[in-house]
């Protein structure tokens, strides 16, 4: 694949939270998983643990997993939340759950900081789940990121038997979208890219700091 192409994949890439059926065959699963191994991480460390499931009734349950945190945080302020709801999560063929082993994090023998191990332990992760995100869009599957708050950690825990001293970070359902969503804006190069030095006139307002953008 040429420049233009890899270009092309990344920008087809989508956030998907609309499902139909239609099954990722277990080829099509490996390649992902594979493309998962070769992302770059902190010292080679390669921290990432990834639990696959396609069972059904396992994936009815993270679903009422998250319906469940939904209620509660829509109870808190009834009028003003306005998170989004995770039903998807039970409707595609495969459910990975994204975790990572901060055991790892001692092999970071320059990085003293325990901040810092931190942010070479979650980048290391969170690129093998951009990996497979752009290879599954490559096939025409839909992905996206589901943060595993501390409200539903113990219990996505209890039913995949993640043990001690493992993190569970995100999951990342895969399958057949039912609706691939139309790109959304993104900002000029221009405004983002400082040359030499950091130009503190292209910052945004305070106004400007929001959902980019909504609509």
């Amino acid at each position: 694949m040429n420049s233009a192409g890899l270009l092309q994949v990344i920008k087809k890439r989508r956030s998907v939270r609309v499902y139909k059926a239609g099954k990722v065959a277990d080829k099509q699963l490996e390649t992902i998983l594979e493309a998962g191994r070769w992302a770059p991480s902190g010292a080679n460390t390669q921290p990432w643990e990834f639990v696959v499931t396609r069972d059904r009734g396992k994936m009815k349950k993270v679903r009422r997993i998250y319906d469940n945190e939904w209620k509660e945080r829509k109870k808190e302020d009834p009028i003003h939340y306005k998170g989004l709801k995770k039903d998807y999560v039970g409707d595609v063929s495969v459910l990975v759950l994204v975790c990572g082993d901060p055991r790892t994090k001692q092999v970071y023998l320059t990085t003293r900081q325990p901040g810092d191990r931190e942010k070479l332990f979650q980048a290391s992760i969170a690129n093998a789940v951009e990996h497979m995100m752009l290879m599954a869009a490559s096939m025409g599957l839909g992905t996206v990121w589901v943060s595993v708050r501390e409200e539903v950690e113990p219990e996505l825990r209890e039913l995949f038997k993640v043990p001690q001293p493992l993190r569970l970070l995100w999951v990342v359902p895969i399958g057949h979208a039912k609706s691939w969503p139309k790109a959304k804006p993104r900002r000029k190069i221009s405004d983002f890219a400082h040359r030499e030095l950091c130009n503190p006139k292209k910052l945004r307002q305070d106004s400007a700091i929001r959902p980019w953008p909504k609509s």
